[in-house]
């Protein structure tokens, strides 16, 4: 397993580099703030030396100054700690007074700016300066605050940052060891609580695996303890109920399509065996052969529906929509279906309105229509009434109604008609077909985003409807 490409690698990962991050920020303004305080304290006793030595040197009546080394100062040593502190007096324009005995020979180093600000404002300043390679916190103070005797002269004292900086330096070793533990302590985190939390995943994920195709009604049985995760159970619950549900749905669908492809190829075969058995007459031939080409056409018209259905549950029943004139097509659909209407003992009855035009897939439609209006012919009373209409509602659709006035459907029966070969308790010697016509038409409807409706009632016959959007 790739680690780093695993949830739970990748949540350790960025836990640890979040830990990093916050320890390093941190550490970071830990470092800063103690450094503030460190020479806060540092520049506090360089001007609380400053102001002893200041008093101390010009103790005299004149202008004269002079240093108690043994008193304020000691001497240099090796670590250079905070206790090394070393003072120098100058004159206003920058030359050496006097300066303390650990100095030697040396001058302290005195940047011209900064005695230029001092002597200009009369306000001491801290500052900076290398000195023997060692870096020493200096403050000048004008003596002229001891006393007016004292203008011409400037007292300079310097302490070494040594000590000082081992403490910073031993702080940011410790800080460095603490981002380091941080981080590791964070990807640890980060990999056990990814652990904990994709633990219910990981039993999810085994269910799934141990699923079989041949076993129905698989359901996940894993109760995981947050509401996110509970939530994806329930919808992959939901999404195999769906699934079986489909395969139900196809496993029937094919046990259907086969029996209805048996029924006539055994009728087909049954006929031409009997006509086989004995020499028979031309016209005895011609019968069977007669018969053996209806029962080869209702075998190919259910392979075409069945084609069609298959394309509309695989999503590739896309309609080539053109604007379609509602009228030219129910007159087209009455022409067509008029002679089997008559034979039917049936009259198809028309109610056209010139103005409708719907975008549609013209044989799409027809077929849709056609099916339905030969439901009715087959199922219709003899004697009756077919009516093929349209009309725009006031919402822009236009309803294209087919209504007979035969025996109607029970109302048991409505909530089944689009069932794939589902035939109610018709007769079905008396009415040939396969239970497929409203299915496809309801289909096709569906492809065109409209909708399709069936009113009936025993005893006053049933109307089919499609709603399509019109155009204007």
């Amino acid at each position: 397993m790739n680690v780093t490409r695993s949830f739970r690698g990748r949540l350790a990962l960025r836990f640890g580099v979040m830990a990093m991050l916050l320890a390093v920020t941190g550490s970071a303004l830990t470092y800063v703030a103690l450094r503030h305080v460190l020479y806060e304290r540092l520049d506090a006793l360089l001007r609380r030396l400053a102001e002893i030595e200041a008093s101390a040197t010009a103790d005299s009546p004149d202008e004269s100054v002079h240093f108690h080394d043994a008193v304020f100062l000691t001497t240099d040593t090796e670590e250079g700690d905070v206790f090394s502190r070393y003072a120098e007096v100058w004159t206003l324009d920058g030359s050496p007074e006097v300066r303390t005995a650990n100095l030697g020979e040396r001058d302290l180093p005195l940047p011209p700016d900064v005695r230029e600000r001092v002597v200009a404002t009369g306000t001491p300043e801290v500052f900076t300066v290398q000195l023997d390679g060692r870096t020493y916190r200096s403050y000048l103070y004008p003596l002229v605050l001891v006393g007016e005797q004292h203008r011409p002269h400037l007292l300079q004292v310097a302490t070494s940052t040594g000590e000082t900086e081992e403490v910073l330096r031993n702080v940011l070793k410790f800080l460095a060891v603490l981002v380091l533990v941080g981080m590791a302590g964070g990807a640890g985190a980060g990999w056990w609580l990814a652990g904990y939390a994709v633990r219910p995943v990981v039993e999810i994920t085994r269910q799934a695996e141990a699923f079989e195709v041949k076993r129905q009604h698989h359901r996940i049985t894993a109760e995981p303890d947050t509401v996110e995760l509970s939530q994806l159970v329930t919808v992959l619950n939901a999404m195999l109920t769906r699934i079986d549900e489909t395969l139900d749905l196809q496993r029937r669908f094919l046990a259907d399509a086969g029996h209805s492809i048996r029924t006539p190829l055994t009728i087909l075969r049954g006929d031409i065996d009997v006509a086989l058995r004995h020499p028979r007459t031309a016209a005895e031939y011609q019968k069977v052969l007669a018969q053996s080409l209806t029962d080869l056409k209702d075998v190919s018209t259910l392979a075409d529906d069945l084609i069609t259905l298959a394309r509309s549950d695989g999503g590739a029943l896309e309609p080539h929509l053109q604007m379609v004139d509602v009228s030219d097509l129910l007159s087209k659909t009455a022409k067509k279906f008029g002679a089997m209407a008559q034979i039917a003992g049936l009259h198809i009855h028309t109610t056209l309105d010139f103005d409708l035009v719907v975008e549609a897939d013209p044989a799409l439609l027809d077929r849709a229509l056609g099916n339905v209006v030969d439901n009715a012919i087959k199922y219709g009373a003899s004697g009756g009434e077919i009516t093929l209409s349209a009309s725009r509602g006031a919402d822009g659709w236009v309803d294209l109604a087919v209504s007979d006035r035969g025996p109607g459907i029970p109302e048991k029966q409505l909530a089944n008609l689009f069932d794939r070969f589902y035939r109610g308790n018709m007769d079905r010697r008396k009415a040939r077909g396969f239970g497929l016509g409203l299915p496809i038409a309801k289909a096709i409807i569906d492809s065109h985003e409209g909708s399709i409706d069936v009113w009936s009632e025993p005893g006053k016959g049933t109307t089919v409807t499609f709603r399509l959007q019109g155009s204007a």
